[in-house]
This record gives structure tokens, sequence and C-alpha cells, in this order.
């Protein structure tokens, strides 16, 4: 029965863990929707579509 113990605690801990990454999911895809930028722990993120990033570097180059 050693092998049992403990596993609540485990299951509890991967639903905590589940449910911060889930958390985390809808704030990114919020940010995403409204074109917001993404703070986590101070630090600013923009989320943009694999076209945005492109789009962005051409203007870039072509400056």
């Amino acid at each position: 029965m050693k092998e049992l113990e403990g596993l609540e605690e485990n299951e509890a801990f991967n639903y905590g863990l589940l449910c911060g990454i889930k958390l985390f999911q809808q704030k990114i895809i919020m940010a995403h929707k409204r074109r917001e930028h993404l703070m986590i722990d101070g630090n600013v993120y923009y989320v943009q579509t694999g076209r945005e990033r492109l789009q962005e570097m051409i203007d870039k180059i072509c400056r």
C-alpha cells in the first residue's frame, strides 16, 4: 500500500497545475483577440500570428 500513499496529493497537484495552465491559456487568447500586449511577471509580450510577424519583418527590411 506504500505505492498509494500520496496519490491523492499528486492528483490535487495535477489538477491545480492543469487549472493554472488553463488560466494562462485564456489570458493569452483574450490578449490576442483584443490585440493587446500580455503582461507576465512584469514583462510585456505581444501575441502575433505568423503572417503578422512576417509582415513586420518585411516592413523593417523595406524601410
